[in-house]
């Protein structure tokens, strides 16, 4: 990513940010992402180019800000003195009130990015990268008698199958539902 997340954002790139990523998702709730172009999302915006340019390198660059911002604001971040399988159903409540607050939303933006397409699969892909993070600082990965990407792989599988399964299929489910549905399938681990 060609925008530094590591330092502290000042107002004004806050600001920037926001605009751009808002927009992003705004766009893709009206169009698929290959779609969209930088054109559109500076006038969307009301930046300049060069303002987009300043902060990302193309669309894709900017895309991996929004997973970014998605993660934040879900908190996925914070597993740091966390019980293991705790911090797992931690996570799933954190993506499943978050898709609850912004349901409609998101049924929008799969409306023209559906199936088989980059937008959702560079999503997982972004998943998967941040769960092999939260799994490789365990204390007790040792203890895999598998390496820890493919547990990391897994439980991330999981979550998205009953979240896609709930949410993106239709079918009634409460989170108690859905804990014990999360809970049965990764018993073997």
């Amino acid at each position: 990513m060609k925008y530094d997340i590591t330092k502290r954002a000042t107002k004004g790139a806050q600001r920037t940010l926001e605009a751009f990523s808002g927009t992003m998702f705004e766009l893709l709730s009206r169009k698929s992402f290959e779609e969209i172009t930088v054109n559109e999302l500076c006038q969307q915006s009301n930046y300049p180019r060069a303002t987009f340019y300043n902060y990302f390198d193309d669309k894709y660059d900017l895309l991996n800000y929004c997973w970014y911002s998605l993660f934040k604001e879900i908190r996925l971040g914070e597993y740091e003195g966390l019980d293991q399988e705790d911090s797992l159903y931690i996570f799933f409540d954190r993506a499943y009130d978050f898709i609850t607050a912004h349901r409609n939303l998101i049924k929008q933006i799969l409306k023209f990015n559906s199936g088989e397409n980059f937008l959702l699969d560079h999503f997982r892909i972004q998943l998967s990268i941040k769960m092999r993070e939260i799994f490789n600082l365990c204390p007790n990965k040792e203890h895999y008698q598998i390496p820890y990407e493919i547990v990391a792989d897994h439980y991330c599988n999981t979550i998205l199958l009953i979240l896609e399964w709930h949410f993106l299929k239709g079918n009634d489910c409460s989170k108690v539902q859905a804990h014990e549905y999360l809970r049965f399938l990764l018993g073997a681990l």
